[in-house]
């Protein structure tokens, strides 16, 4: 069986349950802030908003893309930055599909594709997902700058930041921790298998190779939440450009604790209690909540479907 039938009957259903169940979560916002008034309001943004709002979350993908390319390299997989430029929009295509088939079809395509291990590639994965989280802890400390206690509470988490960093630098420290984690008898099973991981990713936690991620990925979710703004002000409402950081960075932070493929609803409803929290009305804010999940979530699912079905018109060379 060539590599584009097997690909496709692994992502393809999965991708169609991802999309019906975004459709479920649309139509549910819809119906909860009328369906009429969320149209009139999408159709009256103007152009000059929606298009900028699309051109930097499209920065933002090409971002995290260099440095998805960067950790190949780093790594020494044998991966072009053509093929690695087809496996992350892939990715984004599958972060709405169960089983976080999103994060784990890296691994898969880099196998499958290129001869790299699952064990070589996983923690790669996982420490491209981590720096993102961080990434994103501190965009949540500059938006909370909106409150009095904001800058106490932005030092505070680049203090835990930061700490997270040193600490994972102390190889006898996450040994022993690792060992405690996994004491009882259920986990002891798991001991081996995340000393093996802390091993394959500690030439990543160098301090060189930390920052570079950071940086590039609190710039990366910092020019969506930019979309976020721009499209608050094609709405036509008064909230502050910190408050669109806080806005978007704490509803995708909530998507993404919430195990939800693509965080579909929980980040949609986060955005939108958020924008009423900052005296946007209902409806408004529900549309405002999924006019930036299309230009930030459902424009790469899309961009990531094309390239798909641009790279599997070549069959074998799917890649």
């Amino acid at each position: 069986m060539d590599g584009q039938k097997v690909v496709t009957r692994n992502l393809v259903p999965r991708l169609i349950i991802g999309m019906m169940l975004g459709i479920v979560v649309v139509a549910v916002f819809l119906m909860l802030g009328d369906f009429k008034e969320v149209g009139n309001a999408i159709a009256e943004m103007p152009v000059y908003f929606i298009v900028p709002a699309f051109l930097f979350t499209f920065i933002s993908y090409m971002l995290r893309l260099w440095k998805w390319h960067a950790f190949s390299r780093w790594a020494s997989f044998p991966v072009s930055f053509r093929a690695n430029t087809s496996i992350f929009f892939i990715g984004l295509m599958m972060s709405i599909t169960p089983g976080k088939a999103g994060e784990l079809i890296k691994s898969y395509l880099l196998q499958r594709e290129h001869n790299v291990p699952y064990a070589k590639s996983i923690p790669i994965v996982i420490y491209d997902r981590l720096t993102d989280l961080l990434a994103m802890m501190l965009l949540v400390g500059i938006g909370l700058l909106v409150y009095p206690i904001g800058l106490p509470s932005l030092i505070l988490l680049l203090l835990i930041i930061l700490s997270f960093f040193l600490v994972l630098q102390k190889q006898a420290l996450v040994a022993k921790l690792v060992n405690w984690i996994t004491k009882p008898k259920k986990l002891r099973g798991f001991r081996d298998s995340l000393h093996a991981f802390y091993q394959q990713t500690l030439f990543f936690m160098r301090f060189r190779i930390l920052s570079f991620a950071f940086c590039i990925s609190v710039v990366a979710w910092l020019l969506e939440c930019v979309s976020l703004y721009l499209v608050i002000q094609a709405a036509g409402v008064d909230v502050s450009f910190v408050a669109s950081i806080l806005t978007f960075s704490l509803g995708t932070l909530a998507g993404a604790l919430s195990m939800i493929p693509g965080g579909l609803g929980a980040a949609e409803g986060s955005i939108t209690g958020l924008l009423i929290y900052f005296g946007v009305t209902g409806s408004l804010a529900i549309t405002i909540s999924l006019v930036i999940r299309f230009v930030t979530l459902w424009f790469g699912v899309i961009l990531g479907i094309i390239v798909f079905l641009v790279k599997g018109r070549a069959g074998k060379r799917i890649f």
